[in-house]
């Protein structure tokens, strides 16, 4: 992506924070068993846009992080606290299916993914293999056992690769998003697209892009507090959704 400082658009304080917003609108209607009727498939439309500007954001702090190997440490904690406190959850109701969210072991792949990438270009031959092998196994692992699944892994390529060229970025995207959209719907008709559409809402994943094309250049919001934001409001929201469903069932 062009860095640039654009006096136009959004910083990616207040871009994640839309992408929180959106994201909450996506679980209540996932979490919590309230008679949405006809308009429940739609709700979830919009929280499609959200993992594309996690992933996105994602990449470019691989770019800019001072560590990367902190990096990764970090969104691997949250991974594991993640799994352990919805774990404790479903000791304390096990009435409720366990809560199966972790959006951080998605990420924590992708930077696996990307370190794997990035050591295939550093020249030698056994760094071309061992980076090889990384991106390979992430990939595998992440669609297979994860929340993202194959999308997380797509999203992470397109905007490591396209990093530096919008119009580039814009393009493949949208293609490969469509593509995967149709080739893993499901029982969906491919030859009937008012049904793919309906079944599987991952095609609203291109409409994340015009947020990321507003992305402006600039973080905005750099204290503690917003840095920590999302790793602590991500579990925070769902465990709390979770415990509010056992009381309404």
């Amino acid at each position: 992506m062009n860095h640039t400082y654009q006096r136009f658009g959004m910083d990616a304080f207040w871009l994640k924070i839309v992408a929180m917003l959106l994201m909450v609108v996506d679980h209540v209607t996932s979490l919590l068993p309230l008679d949405y009727g006809e308009m429940g498939i739609y709700l979830h439309y919009p929280g499609r846009i959200v993992a594309p500007i996690f992933f996105f954001f994602l990449v470019e702090g691989f770019f800019f992080t001072r560590s990367r190997v902190k990096y990764l440490s970090r969104i691997m904690m949250w991974a594991a606290i993640m799994a352990a406190g919805s774990y404790l959850l479903s000791l304390i109701y096990p009435e409720l299916r366990m809560l199966s969210n972790n959006i951080f072991l998605s990420l924590g792949l992708g930077v696996v993914l990307l370190i794997g990438l990035d050591w295939m270009k550093q020249g030698s031959m056994h760094r071309v293999i061992i980076g090889l092998l990384l991106a390979i196994a992430a990939s595998a692992v992440s669609v297979m056992y994860t929340e993202a699944s194959i999308y997380g892994v797509i999203c992470t390529l397109v905007f490591y690769f396209c990093r530096e060229r919008k119009w580039l970025l814009s393009i493949v995207y949208i293609a490969t998003v469509l593509l995967i959209t149709i080739g893993v719907g499901g029982d969906a008709d491919l030859f009937n697209y008012e049904q793919l559409m309906i079944n599987d809402p991952q095609w609203m994943m291109v409409f994340a892009l015009p947020f990321l094309l507003l992305y402006n250049g600039n973080r905005g919001n750099n204290s503690t507090a917003a840095k920590y934001m999302f790793y602590v409001f991500y579990p925070l929201h769902l465990w709390l959704l979770y415990i509010i469903s056992y009381y309404l069932i």
